[in-house]
């Protein structure tokens, strides 16, 4: 699968030194290389320091720490180069409260380990494990290609905002949101400060495919507003909040009727994240639609940046979630490297900038 030179390094954290010993074969007849092992998240957590694997598996339910537990430890480490979690666990269905928290707090995908023993199953999760692997691979390859970088202006704070505002009305008809490692958090605490929203809202949060629309059924239990999983071929209301399905990817078009989401279920070679935000963004951008108000909130790698910096071209107005605030700041801090960002802003006030924006 990879040269020796390329090989990816896998820490396969699980209490079962049977599921360990399989895992590990797995992966040795991958081409990847077991860098290391644990029985719980602590004992990971230690290892994680020498080893500094590409991709982490993790089982749920363990002694000592669990793997809840040890993302949550992981996340505040806030490096860019955060390895990738693959949640392997019997807990994870579609949809179910666990896999959710395990999204939440920045695991990468979610296998569900097989109801019969692991024996009966070795050649399907070699193929899965292979799949997802190598994707993953494939794009963190894709992310770490040097890009030209330049000096670019950009404003920080809310009174800068203001100041903005002043000189340059901001009159959007439709605001785009994407996220990914953190991201649900910080949609929560954006959502929670806006008091008007006469557009519709968009948002594409890295998520695996099943996932989205529990995401979109627990975040409408902390508001009043209407919050759904949209659908293929939907015209999007003013006040609405859209989550776009994990799996796909998500394009908005503007029509006579308004602005109509439709699923794209091409696979692209340079983009591994479902629904991406580079790719909603620019379908905004092909529309003709230049009064975009676009969010770039926390995420690793760089989603997000390259479209951030053609929609500005065209008029949109793009805030980007500062670092202090962000669990990783690839997507925004890259957005603002290539000159994508109008202003940059602590995640506390974003909701507060959307009032700003709507109400001057």
């Amino acid at each position: 699968m990879l040269n020796q030179s390329e090989k990816i390094k896998v820490m396969i954290v699980d209490d079962s030194v049977l599921v360990r010993k399989y895992l590990s074969n797995i992966f040795f007849e991958l081409g990847m290389d077991v860098v290391a092992t644990a029985s719980d998240g602590k004992i990971a957590l230690q290892k994680m320091e020498l080893y500094n694997p590409d991709v982490i598996i993790l089982d749920i339910e363990m002694p000592e720490m669990n793997g809840i537990e040890f993302l949550k430890h992981l996340k505040e480490k806030r490096q860019d180069k955060v390895p990738y979690v693959i949640v392997f666990s019997s807990l994870v269905e579609d949809g179910s409260e666990v896999a959710i928290e395990a999204l939440n707090n920045g695991a990468t995908e979610l296998i569900k380990k097989p109801d019969g023993p692991l024996s009966e199953n070795l050649l399907s999760l070699k193929e899965e494990f292979k799949i997802k692997i190598e994707e993953l691979y494939n794009y963190r390859r894709l992310k770490e290609v040097k890009v030209e970088e330049k000096k670019y202006s950009v404003f920080y704070g809310i009174d800068n905002l203001k100041l903005i505002l002043n000189k340059r009305p901001i009159h959007p008809e439709i605001i785009a949101i994407g996220s990914s490692t953190g991201g649900p958090v910080a949609i929560r605490k954006v959502l929670q400060k806006v008091r008007y929203l006469p557009v519709p809202v968009i948002i594409a949060q890295h998520m695996p495919a099943g996932f989205t629309k529990e995401f979109a059924k627990n975040l409408a239990t902390y508001f009043s507003r209407k919050i759904v999983e949209v659908s293929h071929n939907e015209i999007l209301e003013n006040g609405v909040i859209y989550i776009c399905p994990g799996g796909k990817h998500a394009r908005v078009l503007k029509s006579s009727s308004g602005f109509v989401y439709y699923e794209d279920t091409n696979n692209y070679e340079d983009i591994y994240f479902k629904p991406s935000v580079d790719i909603l963004f620019q379908s905004l951008r092909e529309s003709g639609c230049r009064d975009v108000l676009a969010i770039i909130l926390t995420g690793m790698g760089r989603d997000g940046a390259r479209e951030s910096v053609n929609l500005r071209k065209t008029g949109a107005f793009v805030i980007a979630q500062d670092e202090e605030s962000s669990a990783v700041w690839g997507m925004p801090g890259n957005a603002v490297k290539l000159g994508g960002v109008d202003i940059v802003l602590n995640i506390d006030e974003i909701g507060e900038a959307i009032n700003l924006i709507f109400s001057h």
